[in-house]
């Protein structure tokens, strides 16, 4: 596509920007133009365009030239940026009303439409239409113009034809997607876009992954809950329905005088609910986003009651939501890292190359220095500077500075040319020859003065003290900030001033040494410099124009704050933060592309809003609304966040006549804005950040360049490395500073040489950390008893220590304690918060009596064995036994308690923490949790920036709204004096109905009125929950204490959008990026030093455990053809085809359908169910009982059948009963869908990641379960006593009186459903009132608890940003493959093999012969297999390479086969010596899996042979699917060798040498046929082939792909077994003996080639002779390792028959046993010697030769 938009629309054809149009078509005779080197191919065009316009007519020419004209490209874009703003102006009217001023523009738009209209008639005529490669609608861009123009005159042409009932204006909103074409002008956005759009491919699995999960889903709420939400409660007597009705005729009661009863449409106008399939799977998406899902819970709880419900919603949220939307995230991720590869690796080649320039420009200035110094020196004035050039070339300081300095070469050759070359003066020194005058003399002292006063004010800028002083300023000025609230006192306003004041001039000051300092060109080099300059200056300003009371206070005190981020500057020195600040500037770039993509999205997302749904919405009071420009980009940011993105899409629906009318179509537009905003774009966000963190990670910090402090004895050498300083040279490099400048040296001279940024700055010393994570001991693994006398009184072999060591080191002892603590943290969940008397909690005291014992035993028998504290090895040194020791201490706290109650409480609250004590004694666990610390330590410094920049946004949140969050609740009052009395508010806006209400002044929940509670209102915007109410409560705000005005200050949305776009998407994205970075490294960690990567241990672990898989096949021949029947291709089909067909007749269920429609559902039920029942006798009859249930799909459907004939035989015997669990058994039905997923190939990989994070996950999921029960236990314990009241959010569906509620709650709150709102109404407050049933009923200050606020805050950060993002973690690092290039092998591939191996062994022996391994391997597709176009010889090739062990009767291994295959396809260790590689894997697979069987390693991976002298080196050699296959390949060599030969010599005078090799190959090529016969056994296969080498011959690049033998691959198929070889061998070849230790062929083949192959002194000779070409042919593919493709070398006679004899050289030589072995190329068996050429021998990739 990019080819396209660049040739088509931007580069001019030729040079000079004319078009080089060819003669039209003419044939290429004609002169071509001659192009300079590097200019651009003309682009080749359409010949004739429209069919009629030549390329040589003037007029096209002219378009041509116009439409690449960059000027008309220009032109364009402005009209486009113009017809956007036009449309943004538009103000949309209700009921198709207008304004002056959407008139006039309708008038402009004309303009518009034909601008673009002659635009595409222009480059129609120039491109062509469509025919040609380069014509115009072959661009997709062209194609997106072309629609909008064509829509926009067909709309021109119905408003002018006025035909009625045809709405133009729904066509005209097609017109807002003329932004798009911006972007195919920016380059930047070219990755991300193509970052995303790469994605599609694997999205799309994940969408249909997606579709999967909310189908069925959708279809079990429809058999559950259809109809459920139309009964409310309807007034006795009237009839009528209350205000506000709420499902009922579950959990919900109706109040007195009403009764629940039909009809109501249901809750948000009827628009969420399980009616039908469409409603379904909308309300299924809406609970997958976590909109909303929690009031359809209740709903569902309120009209049906609460027991299984629950589970519904919150398997559907962790599988939809955790899981499946999680995958789009690794996908996002993956594809943004390889697009940004792509774009480094061309920067890297362009690096360098510049590199390189420099390096060369670099090395031609020391050559001419070189020559500088033998010319002969011109005396010198006796006070210029003098420097001898000659030392400084050999002194490697100046060198290596030289070579070092990263400063652009010409300045530095300026200044050192013109102050360091010694034939020319110093440039100021006066010649004249006249005396100085007075004033020369003054100005001389002057200038030496000035420099030693810069020296020392740059001595003291960049010292410790000042250093620390600026960091103190600039603190005490943020204390200073914050000290700021509302209605503060008037002598903290006069601190605040002066202070400021105080700070401003101190800063300026600062600067201005600096400044003195360095220079003023010298001080704006650094970053942080330019940046305080700003600051300052800022502030300077601020405090003038306020002084004079030129602008409010307000607007510009912001700029104080920006003062603030001079706390950054510490992170100059803070290493870690220093890198993560380098990360995020690292990002920046790639997150500007995304921003102008995002802005670009809303912009088109809000004008498309405003076409559609402009003065439309019917609700009153609703805010989210499209009626105007910016309103609409408010409501569609807000839809992007995700925050009630579904009320604005109710309100969207019922604009359009609701789910009835035309709604469901407007229902597109918001899912489509929500999937592509939501979904992907700001899932963009988060890939970036991890992507640049995990890249952070790779390349360790480079030192920066600066001078590096160098040790006394050290010295910088040639290339910059410090090297020691030679003793004679030392004492010359000890000069006096001052004495070394000389008396006139000016240091300042060279100011504009740049400084590095890095020295402007003291250093801030940090301790070194180092991380030492013990090895997580076993679980029941016994320490020993460690040196020294615990408690000083039981020494080491003290009988009662050694005794308590014993029993509590006790496996039995430690299993009882790990049961004890699960048996008394599940009692703790038992407990009543409401009556601490009551039975059950007097009851589970005496448990906890018990509990406490059995723990305060355990304790003490540890502490005796192990010791308090005080030597190595005591009990106390380890956190994690503290942790038990202050458990156990609070429980005997408890029990003996303390008198003060509330101290009580909290320490029995405190009694939650036992569980913890688990994590201790169980090891995965412990591992997740060390995980999790690490990840903690290192995102220490994300809080910190993160805490800093949300300070930041406080404190200028209070300076823009302190005090300006109150309101009256009569709305027409503005102030507080006015607020007074009682007003008249109507119901439901019926005059008829008048309620009388008092007044009151209050505060907005989330306000800004102090610091504090700035960053608290921050924190829950960041978390989008409730965003937008604090937003439009922003927006409205006036001055301070008076009330709101509608819309008064809508330029405040900047604050929240640069807030959110900052902290929510990007920094808390990069805090959830380290927390998955920090996962994945640490559970690399354990293989840190290992040399086989992740992918490689996978597939290797696969292929040792792997098993081949029994095919049953009955012997029975009528049982036999059902089950070729069962198995065949046709009854899969069919069973597919019924399995869709049953979930559509599932899903067709409507609410209230006819009575014929329910009873053709019945017969379509009756239908598939026998025919489930069908298949099943079908397949049970082909497998019997044994085969049928091994596989675990045949149990699910033996099941699903049990299931539907249950509930068949229930719907005959009672039709009206209503059996909620029966109907529950046609779900299983919608199960088989799981099914149909197992046919498409990547959700089959989807499907087995998952099945795999599943295995990962249940640690994970312990913790997350811990983490709950703990802090679920506490909120009952805390807040389980508020009562229930319907008008807060602690009500009957959400509260904590009891254990599983107060879960429900939590996981609503980890979801985050309104959380902010829970967490208000459980501080102390009117609502927060005491439930009377409980022991505080009646407290005036109420049971809320202000513990609330770091309950609610620290639980919400703990789940949704550490926890849950382990999903996160888990599910990315089992679906990196997902994204990896598909032809890097993996293990999701291997299971192909296993299937594919059993139809060859169907009995699940492990073995099949060779000869079937090819055309195994030959069915499975790369990367694992062959494939089908694979070339006979390659995969020959391949073969030699695996070099499986070959058994006696000619079969090979199953694992020995897979674990072959993946080696070679991963290269595992096949370089070099091939024994010690293979030494060397065992050892690493022995070490990483010690469960491995050694059998299966050794037939995998064969040990060294050991031999009678204890060499391991054995005289006889075993046979090898290598060393057979290796026979094929050298005949074939051998024949295409002698043909070349022969056609060589048709054409040259043979020379004397190769003629003695001729007679060798001779006797070969005669012994051909033979040899082939002995493998083929067929005659007319070897004419074939013979026929195909010499047609093959003439042309070699088809030869390449042409099979080895012709046919003889499938000669193969027909001989799997070796039987009738054999025969036919013994007749041909009497004189042969047939080996006895093997009955097939290999070795008898083995045996001709002996026979005929040259000797090795005739081989030799001519092998020094041997021209290049002889080996041209050979196909070239990646080498492998020199191992296995050099010479062979050993002779290749039969097993116990030795070879043709040695070469003298190689006589003496033990040949080594093993296949892989092939020994250097010295001289080997047949002693070929090293002549041949080495360019050879790395091209011939794969040939044995």
């Amino acid at each position: 596509m990019e080819a396209v938009v660049e040739n088509g629309l931007k580069d001019p054809a030729a040079p000079n920007g004319t078009a080089v149009p060819l003669e039209n078509g003419a044939p290429p005779a004609e002169k071509k133009t001659v192009r300079r080197v590097g200019a651009k191919p003309p682009v080749e065009r359409e010949p004739y365009s429209l069919w009629c316009i030549g390329l040589k007519n003037p007029v096209r020419k002219k378009l041509i030239e116009v439409v690449e004209w960059k000027i008309f490209e220009a032109f364009i874009l402005l009209a486009i940026c113009g017809t956007c703003l036009c449309l943004a102006v538009f103000q949309p009217m209700p009921n198709g009303d207008t304004t002056a001023i959407n008139e006039f523009l309708e008038e402009i738009e004309i303009i518009f439409t034909v601008t673009f209209t002659s635009e595409c008639l222009m480059k129609i005529i120039a491109y062509g239409f469509i025919m040609h490669q380069n014509a115009y609608l072959k661009n997709t861009w062209n194609i997106l113009d072309f629609t909008i123009v064509m829509i926009g005159l067909f709309s021109a042409l119905l408003a002018f034809i006025k035909i009625e009932g045809v709405n133009v204006k729904a066509l005209r909103a097609f017109r807002v997607l003329r932004p798009l074409r911006l972007l195919s002008s920016i380059p930047s956005l070219q990755i991300v876009i193509n970052a995303i759009l790469m994605a599609m491919v694997p999205l799309f699995n994940i969408a249909l992954l997606v579709m999967f999960v909310i189908i069925i889903y959708a279809i079990i709420g429809l058999e559950m809950f259809a109809g459920i939400f139309h009964k409310a409660c309807f007034d006795a007597v009237t009839g009528e329905m209350p205000v506000d009705p709420t499902p009922c005729g579950g959990y919900y009661e109706c109040p007195n005088g009403t009764i629940c009863r039909e009809y109501w449409e249901g809750p948000q106008y009827g628009i969420t609910n399980f009616d039908n399939i469409g409603q379904s799977m909308l309300t299924v998406f809406q609970c997958i986003t976590l909109e909303g899902w929690t009031d359809m819970l209740y709903w569902v709880h309120d009209s049906q009651g609460r027991t299984w419900q629950w589970f519904y919603f919150v398997t559907m949220v962790v599988l939809g939501s955790f899981f499946v939307m999680n995958l789009i995230l690794g996908v996002l991720s993956g594809e943004f890292s390889k697009e940004r590869e792509k774009a480094q690796s061309r920067g890297d080649f362009q690096k360098l190359r510049a590199k390189q320039q420099m390096d060369e420009d670099l090395q031609g200035y020391l050559e001419w220095i070189s020559k500088a110094e033998d010319l002969e020196p011109v005396t010198d004035p006796t006070n210029a500077l003098k420097v001898d050039v000659g030392k400084s070339k050999n002194d490697p300081v100046v060198m290596g500075l030289l070579k070092s300095t990263m400063f652009p070469l010409q300045q530095v050759l300026e200044a050192k040319v013109t102050s360091e070359n010694p034939n020319e003066v110093a440039p100021d020194y006066d010649l004249s020859g006249a005396p100085e005058t007075f004033f020369q003399k003054k100005m001389k002292q002057f200038e030496k003065w000035n420099r030693k006063n810069r020296r020392t004010m740059k001595y003291i800028c960049k010292s410790q003290f000042m250093f620390w002083l600026i960091i103190t300023l600039v603190f005490l000025n943020t204390i200073v900030l914050a000290t700021e609230h509302h209605n503060q006192p008037p002598w903290l306003d006069e601190f605040q001033e002066y202070t400021n004041l105080f700070f401003v001039i101190l800063f300026t000051g600062e600067m201005l040494m600096k400044m003195y300092a360095l220079g003023f060109s010298g001080y704006m080099v650094s970053l942080f410099n330019r940046f305080d300059f700003f600051v300052v200056l800022s502030s300077i300003l601020e405090y003038v124009l306020v002084k004079n009371e030129l602008v409010p206070p307000v607007g510009l005190s912001v700029m104080r704050c920006i003062r603030l981020l001079r706390g950054f500057k510490v992170t100059k020195y803070w290493s870690a933060m220093g890198n993560l600040v380098k990360s995020l500037v690292n990002s920046i770039s790639s997150i500007v592309a995304l921003l102008v993509l995002l802005v670009l999205f809303i912009f088109i997302f809000a004008l498309l809003g405003m076409q559609l749904f402009g003065g439309k919405f019917l609700i009153e009071g609703s805010r989210a609304t499209f009626d105007s420009f910016f309103q609409a980009c408010f409501t569609v940011f807000q839809i992007l966040t995700g925050e009630d993105w579904n009320v604005v899409m109710y309100d969207g629906i019922q604009a359009y006549g609701g789910m009835k009318g035309l709604g469901s179509i407007a229902l597109i537009y918001f899912l489509f804005l929500f999937i592509a905003g939501n979904f992907i774009l700001l899932n963009v966000f988060l890939a970036i950040a991890v992507d640049n963190l995990s890249t952070d990670g790779d390349e360790e910090e480079a030192p920066a360049e600066e001078e590096i402090a160098l040790p006394d004895n050290m010295m910088l050498g040639p290339d910059g490395v410090p090297i020691p300083i030679p003793p004679d040279q030392k004492k010359d490099m000890k000069l006096e500073m001052e004495g070394y400048y000389g008396e006139e040296f000016d240091e300042y001279q060279e100011e504009y040489i740049n400084y590095p940024e890095e020295d402007d700055e003291g250093e801030f010393e940090e301790a070194i950390k180092t991380r030492v994570i013990e090895d997580p001991s076993p679980v029941n693994k016994i320490e020993p008893i460690p040196a020294g006398a615990s408690f000083f009184i039981f020494s080491q072999d003290n009988a009662l220590r050694i005794f308590c060591h014993w029993l509590q080191g006790h496996p039995i002892m430690g299993n009882f304690i790990l049961v004890c603590i699960i048996v008394s943290s599940a009692l703790l969940a038992c407990e009543d918060p409401l009556q601490s008397k009551s039975d059950i909690n007097n009851t589970l005291g005496y448990f906890d009596y018990v509990f406490t014992t059995i723990f305060t035993v355990e304790c003490a028998l540890k502490l005796i064995t192990y010791g308090f504290l005080f030597h190595t090895g005591a009990f106390c040194r380890s956190p994690f036994n503290c942790l038990d020791i202050v458990v156990v201490s609070v429980s005997l706290i408890s029990i003996f308690g303390g008198s003060g109650i509330g101290f009580l409480k909290i320490l029995r609250v405190l009694r939650v923490l036992r569980p913890l004590r688990a994590i201790n004694r169980a090891k995965g666990l412990k591992k997740v949790v060390q995980c999790l610390i690490v990840s903690v330590k290192t995102i220490g410094n994300i809080v910190v920036v993160t805490l800093l920049l949300q300070f930041l946004f406080a404190v200028i949140g209070v300076q823009l709204f302190k005090g300006k969050f109150f309101m009256c609740t009569d709305l027409s009052k503005i102030t507080e004096a006015e607020c007074q009395g009682e007003f008249f508010l109507y119901q439901d806006a019926d005059i008829n109905i008048p309620l009388v209400e008092e007044r009151v002044w209050e505060r907005s929940n989330f306000h800004y009125d102090n610091v504090v509670k700035g960053m608290l209102t921050l924190f829950v915007a960041s978390t989008f929950e409730g965003w937008p109410g604090i937003l439009y409560v922003s927006i409205d705000s006036n001055e301070a204490d008076v009330g709101p005005k509608e819309d008064y200050r809508p330029i405040v949305f900047m604050f929240y959008f640069i807030y959110i776009i900052i902290l929510a998407f990007f920094m808390i994205n990069i805090f959830v990026g380290f927390v998955i970075v920090t996962f994945q490294s640490e559970g690399e960690a354990d293989f840190k030093d290992c040399p086989l990567d992740k992918n490689q241990r996978n597939c290797i672990e696969f292929s040792l455990n792997a098993k081949p898989m029994k095919l049953y096949i009955p012997k029975n021949p009528i049982q036999y053809k059902l089950w070729a029947f069962a198995t065949s291709p046709l009854c899969e089909n069919t069973v597919f085809l019924a399995i869709i067909l049953n979930t559509v007749s599932l899903a067709m269920k409507v609410y209230h359908q006819p009575e014929w429609y329910t009873d053709f559902l019945d017969v379509l039920n009756l239908i598939f169910t026998f025919f489930f029942v069908g298949e099943f006798i079908l397949k049970f009859g082909a497998f019997r009982f044994k085969n049928y249930f091994r596989d675990p799909w045949n149990g699910f459907d033996f099941f699903i059948v049990v299931g539907s004939l249950i509930d068949l035989g229930a719907a005959q015997l009672a039709p009206d009963a209503e059996v909620m669990s029966i109907s529950f058994f046609r779900l299983f039905r919608v199960m088989r869908l799981v099914k149909l997923l197992n046919k498409n190939e990547n959700i089959r990989t989807l499907l087995w990641t998952f099945m795999k994070s599943f295995k990962a996950l249940p640690w994970v999921m312990l913790l997350i379960g811990l983490i709950f029960f703990i802090y679920g236990t506490v909120a009952m314990q805390m807040m389980g006593r508020i009562a229930i009241d319907e008008d807060t959010n602690i009500h009957r569906n959400n509260n904590f009186q009891s254990f599983p509620m107060a879960m429900l709650v939590l996981f609503r709150s980890a979801t985050g459903e309104a959380w902010q709102e829970i967490m208000l109404d459980c501080i102390p407050s009117e609502t927060a009132v005491c439930d009377m049933a409980s022991d505080d009923a009646g407290k005036p200050e109420g049971c809320g608890s202000y513990v609330a606020y770091p309950f609610f805050i620290s639980f919400f950060v703990v789940c949704a940003f550490l926890v849950l993002n382990l999903f996160v973690a888990v599910i990315m690092d089992n679906f990196d493959y997902l994204t990896r290039d598909w032809s890097i092998l993996g293990p999701h591939h291997l299971s192909e093999f296993v299937h594919l191996w059993s139809e060859y062994d169907p009995d699940a022996k492990g073995f099949i012969k060779h000869v079937d391994v090819v055309t195994l391997l030959r069915k499975i597709s790369p990367p694992l297999g062959f494939g089908k176009l694979c070339p006979h010889r390659v995969a020959c090739k391949r073969l030699v390479a695996m070099n499986m062990p070959l058994n006696a009767d000619g079969s090979v291994n199953f694992n020995a086969t897979l674990f072959a295959l993946v080696r070679t396809s991963l290269n595992i260790l096949t370089e070099g010596n091939i024994d010690e590689a293979n030494d060397e894997l065992r050892h690493q697979i022995l070490k990483i899996f010690r469960q491995t069987d050694v059998a299966v390693l050794d037939q995998c991976c064969p040990p060294p042979k050991i031999n009678h002298y204890g060499d391991n080196c054995e005289i006889e050699d075993d046979v090898t699917v290598g060393k057979f296959y290796a026979t094929f390949l050298i005949q074939d060599y051998f024949r295409r060798f002698k043909k070349k030969k022969e056609t060589k010599a048709a054409t040259e005078a043979p020379t004397d040498k190769t003629t003695v090799f001729q007679a060798g190959l001779r006797t070969l090529h005669e012994a051909g046929p033979e040899l082939q016969r002995t493998i083929s056994t067929d005659l007319e296969a070897m004419m074939a082939a013979e026929a195909m080498a010499i047609g093959g011959d003439e042309d070699i690049a088809t030869r390449r792909n042409a099979p080895l033998f012709g046919q003889i691959a499938t000669e193969f198929k027909k001989h799997t077994s070796p039987l009738p070889r054999q025969k036919k061998l013994t007749s041909d070849f009497a004189d042969f003996p047939i080996d006895p230790r093997t009955e097939a062929s290999e070795a008898t083949v083995e045996n001709l080639l002996n026979k005929f192959l040259p000797t090795g002194d005739q081989v030799k000779e001519v092998f020094q002779t041997i021209p290049q070409y002889a080996f041209q042919d050979i196909p070239d593919q990646q080498r492998h390792s020199p191992s296995q493709f050099g010479p062979p070398s050993r002779s290749l006679g039969p097993s116990g028959q030795p070879g043709p004899p040695l070469s003298p050289q190689g006589q003496n030589r033990c040949t080594i046993d093993n296949s892989n072995q092939l020994s250097p190329p010295t001289t080997n068996g047949r002693g070929i010697s090293p002549a041949r050429p080495a360019r050879r021998r790395q091209n011939e990739s794969s040939s044995p030769y």
